[in-house]
This record gives structure tokens, sequence and C-alpha cells, in this order.
């Protein structure tokens, strides 16, 4: 993942969390926060590896 990419998910990041901050409904708050994880991970870690999974027969 290129550092360009990365300081837009941290960025992300930042905006949700005040988005969260910010807002009244629990809902929204809550979605806000699951956003901003997402994007602290995503800039942490980058995509994750989609492993092949064996069909069971």
């Amino acid at each position: 993942m290129s550092t360009q990419d990365r300081i837009y998910f941290v960025r992300r990041a930042a905006e949700e969390m005040e988005l969260a901050e910010s807002a009244t409904d629990p809902t929204a708050i809550e979605a806000h926060r699951v956003l901003q994880r997402k994007y602290v991970e995503r800039a942490s870690i980058g995509e994750r590896a989609h492993e092949a999974r064996d069909p069971i027969g």
C-alpha cells in the first residue's frame, strides 16, 4: 500500500472519530465508530489477504 493511501485512511479515521463525537443519535455514533476502526485497521495493516477455503465435502 502506498504512503498516500495510508495517509488517506488515517485522515478518514480522524474524520469518523470527529463525526462520532459530534453525533447525537446512538446509531450514527456507532456507525462512525465502526468506520473509524475499519479505517485505522486498513491504514495499519492494509488489505487482508483472502484465504482460499477448501469446500466441505
